[in-house]
């Protein structure tokens, strides 16, 4: 009548064992970030606050969160003042962020996004997506490069998206941001591109 109760009882030890270590995997507590303004009045004369690198002692795992790219504050004063709701897809070796923010006077939803990879396949998905993403274009797209733009990188407006489009490659990190020029005023231009990507590769 007992012979299966114990037998029971060891496989419900080991199975809640089992669920309790994969909880406390899942559900860690976060590193804890230093964030940084990334206004534009705020830029000057402003040190990079230091931030553990993605892969070292302090991060195991290779997360990046978006927000330690750019905070939630900062994204608002980058996008002209404006409100912007982050979704964010961080993973080992990555992050895919996306602000989507409605400007003044308009009622149309815009989109800021900005994906980062790092690591020794980072540069050939980099380069993947560049080629797939010029395929979807005119045949009579320009495409140029800016001078003091990380070790490698690609501007063009997309006639398909009617976004600025901004691939950057510095060693093993890469950067791809697209954003409207009109709603970001700050990278309307060369020097504030060079500015802005430069602090992006510095926080991961």
């Amino acid at each position: 009548m007992f012979t299966k109760y114990p037998r029971f009882v060891v496989l419900s030890c080991l199975l809640a064992l089992m669920l309790n270590t994969l909880a406390c995997g899942m559900f860690s507590p976060a590193q804890p970030v230093q964030e940084e303004s990334a206004a534009p009045d705020q830029a000057q004369g402003t040190e990079e606050a230091s931030i553990p690198a993605a892969g070292n002692e302090s991060n195991p795992n290779n997360i990046v969160p978006c927000t330690q790219i750019l905070s939630d504050e900062d994204a608002a004063l980058l996008l002209n003042n404006t409100p912007a709701t982050l979704s964010e897809n961080a993973y080992a070796g990555g992050s895919i962020c996306s602000w989507q923010y409605t400007p003044n006077g308009s009622t149309e939803t815009h989109l800021f996004y900005l994906e980062i990879s790092f690591g020794p396949d980072a540069a050939a998905a980099w380069e993947m997506k560049r080629s797939y993403e010029l395929s979807q274009e005119p045949v009579d797209i320009v495409v140029n490069s800016i001078d003091g733009l990380a070790d490698e990188s690609y501007v063009w407006s997309s006639q398909a998206t009617g976004f600025y489009v901004v691939f950057a490659r510095r060693g093993d990190k890469t950067l791809i941001m697209r954003y409207i020029p009109q709603d970001a005023i700050y990278m309307a231009n060369e020097s504030g591109i060079i500015d802005m990507v430069d602090r992006f590769f510095n926080r991961f």
